[in-house]
């Protein structure tokens, strides 16, 4: 028995792999290369639909749709719920079915949604996609790759924006209906191209040779020892959902998400809270979010090289919650306001990145992962729910109040973070003090069923 370079203890499972880290790297290259751009492109424009939301509001929406005090936030409330019920079921789909088939047509159906809007699961199914091809010291920089897609979505909307209300009038459609129409249809023609070009797993992959198939495989086993596990059953359902770090992990997303969520949905609103007109807040709402995305990518490169997740979580949080002290002083200047924002983004959005490859890179195997995956994203949205409410109009032009809540948000996330890594720490030197004590009691059918209860498996701190 041995120590891999992840942390992770080799058995006779993984003797019979040989690694060629010269090989290695050319596969890798060439799965980010098919696999990264078009599931960027999927979130991008997943993310675009949603984050335009707060566009449209400054685009007369509320008043074409006649909608008066609250009504607008419980509007967005109710966008939440779709996410929350789904989250689970749709990862277990994604498990029974095909990747190409299940996340195209997830795509599909949000696209006509939102260009029907113009007349009125995507998350965790991409995080489990993604443990089915990388090792888990390659998952968070390629998590972070799709966040940058939410990031540069949120930039790119204002600019967007910008443009496709000029249409207004024409057509006789307002200007915030020219949004959805357009953004809904340029993303039901992606995701039917999605179909054709999603490959479900390395083994069933069309454009990988045979030597690289296997390479591919084999290395995601050695990467996890005994606790690789890709069957479907009821023990891996069961087993996701009495794991405490799951809930965990579900009430730290929870809380950060009421952070990002409000962040992403209202940075045009706070931005125009500063004294600037709707036209400048929409485009001055571009370079928080290019910041949150640049951060995201240098910080999960980071953290992945150095094999870290919590310290990095934690610091990342810390120069959010900075940014949120900024926001709140009411003696600040616009511009330095607006640099808070800024900072804010740059915090923030690493840290819910980060946060999530981290839940993902300690759950095993395949299946547990999965759908621990969707349960953490499900608490994320309800996160949602809450940030819909937080930036009242009555509260304007400061928005003091969903500036502190934002900030308490984070300050909790943070103390779990912490927690976390105390707990993983822990049992990864009870594993390595005592590690028959994990397998004592056990049959080797519920041995099998450990995941990353097993002795083999090292959390990734």
């Amino acid at each position: 028995m041995s120590d891999s370079k992840d942390g992770t203890i080799v058995t006779g499972i993984d003797e019979k792999f040989v690694e060629d880290k010269e090989f290695e790297k050319k596969l890798v290259r060439r799965m980010d290369f098919r696999i990264m751009p078009l599931l960027i492109l999927l979130y991008f424009l997943s993310f675009l639909d949603r984050v335009n939301i707060g566009n449209a509001k400054l685009s007369n929406m509320e008043k074409d749709l006649g909608l008066v005090g609250s009504e607008f936030n419980w509007c967005l409330s109710v966008f939440f719920i779709g996410y929350i019920i789904f989250e689970v079921p749709s990862n277990i789909a994604l498990i029974k079915t095909s990747a190409f088939l299940w996340i195209s047509f997830i795509m599909f159906s949000w696209g006509v949604i939102v260009t029907l809007m113009a007349f009125a699961g995507l998350s965790p199914g991409a995080v489990y996609y993604l443990a089915t091809w990388y090792k888990r010291s390659e998952q968070n920089a390629r998590i972070a790759y799709l966040s940058i897609g939410n990031s540069f979505a949120g930039s790119f909307s204002g600019l967007l924006a910008f443009s496709l209300i000029q249409l207004e009038g024409k057509l006789n459609l307002e200007g915030w209906q020219w949004l959805f129409l357009v953004e809904g249809l340029i993303t039901v023609v992606v995701a039917i191209c999605a179909y054709f070009f999603i490959s479900d797993c390395p083994e069933k992959s069309r454009w990988l040779t045979d030597k690289e198939r296997k390479y591919a495989t084999e290395r995601l086993k050695h990467d996890i020892g005994k606790a690789h596990i890709l069957h479907y059953d009821r023990a891996h359902i069961y087993a996701a959902f009495t794991d405490y770090k799951v809930y965990l992990a579900m009430i730290q997303l929870f809380v950060a998400s009421i952070s990002v969520s409000s962040y992403q949905l209202f940075l045009p609103s706070i931005v125009h809270g500063m004294g600037f007109s709707y036209v400048k807040s929409q485009l001055l709402s571009m370079p928080p979010f290019f910041c949150a995305g640049v951060s995201t990518i240098i910080v999960a490169i980071i953290s992945d090289r150095r094999r870290v997740r919590g310290p990095i979580m934690i610091l990342s949080s810390i120069i959010g919650i900075l940014g949120y002290i900024l926001l709140i002083i009411p003696s600040l200047s616009a511009p330095a306001k607006y640099v808070g924002a800024c900072i804010v983004g740059t915090g923030l959005v690493p840290a819910v990145t980060t946060a999530v490859a981290w839940i993902a890179n300690n759950i095993a195997g395949h299946a547990k992962r999965g759908i621990a995956a969707g349960m953490v994203l499900m608490s994320a949205n309800i996160g949602g729910i809450i940030a819909s409410q937080i930036y009242r109009e009555k509260d304007s032009p400061n928005y003091t109040f969903g500036n502190s809540m934002a900030l308490g948000c984070l300050v909790v996330a943070t103390c779990i973070a912490a927690l976390q890594y105390f707990i993983y720490k822990t049992l990864n030197e009870k594993k390595r003090k005592n590690p028959q004590s994990f397998l004592q009691g056990k049959s080797e059918e519920e041995i099998r069923n450990l995941g990353d209860l097993h002795p083999d498996f090292m959390y990734m701190l």
